[in-house]
């Protein structure tokens, strides 16, 4: 077996308060843990709900909850068990709260503004396999408070670290695809339309889907548009359990059942969270030009378009995700598969294809104050390479760069900060091959969360929306032509926001 490491999301996180016993809390962006029996901060209890099935059989390591802290505490808090797991997160109050069992463990969190890691090796261990839920309550005699961030929060939700087989702390590294078992990859059910060789085409992108109103509008919105083909940046259904099938024929509803809707897993497929890639890549499979020799569709691989005389070579690669049949994702500076990014952007230039399309789900550098989740390294090689597009969702909202290159007074693009000398334009007509646009596409129809104009990294940015400024559900369309990419934010619900660009 492959070691590994994944972070879970919970499937519900929320709080209760006794002096509001009828009130639910479940929606909040913290999570408030309480001593105090009276008073403005009367006592608070947490709960969290995890999904450990896709975990069965695993041998767990080392897990640990992990919670950023923004109301710190000098207190005890407790971490116990709780039997109950039907229990809802719009539902449950002081009222209502399924009851606590014993002690898993104890900590005492006292810096405000980082990780607080608390090792619950033994109770994922035994609820591998199964739905698994916490009850947090301050230990008696303390009222000085806890609070930390849900996974409503904008960035820095809590999670829970599970690693297996040996693995454990930071991702483990995985071998070479072409020595992994590929995904399969089901054949079409019907005729795919594509433009004749070297003819112009256009598509669509956008992540963070969701199943509600505003992602059928954005669905209606790509078909309506004409574009060949879409790509989904990950982040799928956002429904928890077996929703694979359910999700995939929603998609279809709108788009059609044979419409090339292509796919690239987020941190929500990965593991057990909403579904796992290896599904919906079943009901959704690739339906474009063939793939690479032992692509993992899904996962990692590539395909060149249109058919014949390609203009464009699409990379779709994985990240910062953990696969358990699969192991991490690792891109770093030379690993196997960030020789194989550079191999097959080096590949697609020496076959005289003009354009390198780039795809993943996490990001690197946003407008959220999260860290580079995908590694700098990666990110100064599609750079360093001046990949034409680098596509990326997680940051559920929209961004998009100025032309960037490692240049003199710029030899790589460090996360955190912002250096004006990797800016090569920053006027929306972009000339080819001078550089890369990154463009963060998070708005497909889950919630869109805010952004930060004052970033350290705002300055590599030319244009926003989020919560705070004209929240816009919708995508990016891209029509490639042997003389340009130009692009276009089309709507599909929400407010009004509008942008495009040109490479020629």
């Amino acid at each position: 077996m492959t070691p590994g490491t994944v972070d879970l999301d919970p499937l519900a996180d929320a709080y209760v308060r006794q002096d509001m016993a009828t009130t639910n809390f479940g929606t909040d962006p913290t999570v408030i843990v309480d001593g105090q029996a009276s008073g403005a901060n009367s006592a608070s209890e947490g709960y969290l709900k995890f999904d450990l099935t896709s975990l069965a059989g695993l041998p767990i390591t080392q897990a640990t909850l992990r919670m950023w802290v923004v109301g710190s505490s000098t207190g005890v808090l407790n971490i116990k068990s709780v039997a109950d797991t039907t229990w809802g997160e719009t539902a449950i109050n002081w009222n209502t709260r399924p009851a606590k069992g014993g002690i898993i463990t104890t900590f005492a969190p006292s810096t405000v503004n980082a990780w607080m890691e608390v090792d619950i090796t033994s109770a994922v261990a035994a609820g591998a396999g199964s739905l698994m839920s916490l009850g947090m309550d301050e230990a008696t005699g303390n009222t000085d408070g806890y609070d930390f961030n849900s996974k409503e929060a904008s960035t820095n939700r809590v999670e829970l670290r599970v690693s297996w087989g040996g693995g454990g702390g930071t991702p483990t590294p995985t071998p070479t695809p072409t020595g992994s078992t590929p995904t399969p990859t089901p054949t079409p059910t019907g005729p795919t339309p594509t433009p004749g060789p070297g003819s112009t085409f256009s598509f669509g992108a956008a992540g963070d889907w969701g199943q509600n109103s505003n992602t059928t509008a954005v669905l209606t919105a790509i078909h309506d548009s004409g574009a060949n083909f879409a790509i989904a940046l990950g982040d799928f259904s956002y429904v928890p359990g077996n929703s694979e099938t359910a999700w995939c024929n929603f998609v279809k509803g709108t788009v059609g059942s044979t419409y090339p809707f292509e796919l690239i897993s987020g941190n929500h497929e990965d593991a057990v969270r909403d579904g796992q890639i290896n599904n919906y890549v079943q009901c959704l499979p690739h339906r474009l030009t063939p793939l690479n020799s032992g692509a993992l569709y899904g996962k990692q691989y590539y395909y060149d378009y249109p058919a014949g005389t390609p203009l464009a070579r699409f990379i779709n690669i994985s990240p910062g995700l953990t696969f358990p049949d699969d192991g991490s994702y690792d891109y770093s500076l030379g690993s196997t598969r960030y020789n194989w990014v550079r191999d097959t952007i080096d590949g697609a230039r020496s076959a005289g294809i003009k354009y390198v399309i780039v795809s993943m789900h996490k990001y690197c550098i946003s407008l959220v104050s999260g860290s580079c989740e995908v590694g700098a390294d990666l990110m100064n090689l599609l750079v360093s390479k001046k990949v034409d597009l680098y596509l990326q969702g997680h940051d559920h909202a929209y961004s998009r760069s100025k032309q960037l290159a490692l240049k003199s007074g710029c030899t790589s693009i460090t996360p955190g900060s912002f250096n004006s000398n990797c800016v090569v334009d920053s006027d929306n007509q972009f000339a080819y091959g001078a550089g890369t646009v990154i463009a963060t596409v998070g708005v497909g129809g889950v919630g869109i969360n805010s952004q930060d104009p004052s970033d350290p990294e705002a300055g590599y940015f030319s244009t926003y929306q989020g919560s705070n400024s004209n929240p816009t559900f919708g995508f990016l369309k891209f029509t490639v032509s042997p003389a340009s990419i130009s692009a276009q934010f089309v709507r599909g619900a929400g407010g009004n926001f509008t942008d495009s660009f040109t490479i020629q």
